[in-house]
């Protein structure tokens, strides 16, 4: 009998996590349906870039995201989370930081036009030393940085912090790569 009840409970837990699954695959689908319109209809790509940072952030349960793009060789700021705003004005008082230094996370997602999760931030050697402490000091820890490409190049950068020691999963890399090509989208909109 007690076999049983725990076999029964385990069903019962069962249920109730692909429950949650479901619940959380169709916000996120809603959300990107919502963004979808936005880029769509929008005339503001500021606003669609900043609606884009703060929902995946949202729905990844992450701390804070940014959006660079490639102007030259440098990574300028073009939207993010309130919470990344300071970690983003103190990246940029260090020389042009690079988003082509092959040497960084940055460098190789832009280089692959792959995504790229590192699991803390402030312990790995694919981030710059000023970097390092800056992530340390705002708390950001995991990272998952998603290339924004157009016709095949990389055109920005759309980093997203969380503020534990962790890896992003494969379905949340895949939402914010649904996230980066609607900003590539909007971009690219905006450019024509």
């Amino acid at each position: 009998m007690n076999d049983d009840r725990k076999t029964k409970q385990q069903l019962l837990e069962e249920l109730v996590q692909e429950r949650e699954r479901s619940a959380q695959a169709e916000e996120r689908s809603l959300a990107l349906q919502e963004v979808s319109k936005l880029v769509a209809a929008a005339h503001d790509t500021d606003e669609v870039l900043d609606l884009i940072v703060n929902e995946a952030t949202r729905l990844v349960g992450a701390k804070a995201a940014f959006i660079r793009l490639l102007e030259g060789s440098v990574g300028v700021p073009a939207a993010a989370t309130a919470s990344a705003a300071g970690f983003l004005a103190e990246t940029e008082l260090t020389p042009a930081s690079s988003l082509e230094d092959r040497e960084t996370v940055a460098g190789q997602v832009m280089a692959a036009n792959k995504p790229r999760v590192l699991e803390d931030a402030t312990t790995s050697e694919m981030v710059t030393p000023h970097n390092r402490l800056l992530a340390e000091k705002y708390g950001f820890y995991g990272t998952a940085s998603i290339p924004l490409v157009v016709n095949a190049q990389a055109i920005g950068l759309f980093a997203v912090f969380d503020g534990s020691v962790r890896l992003f999963t494969e379905d949340e890399v895949s939402l914010l790569s649904a996230f980066a090509d609607q900003a590539s989208l909007a971009i690219e909109k905006a450019r024509l």
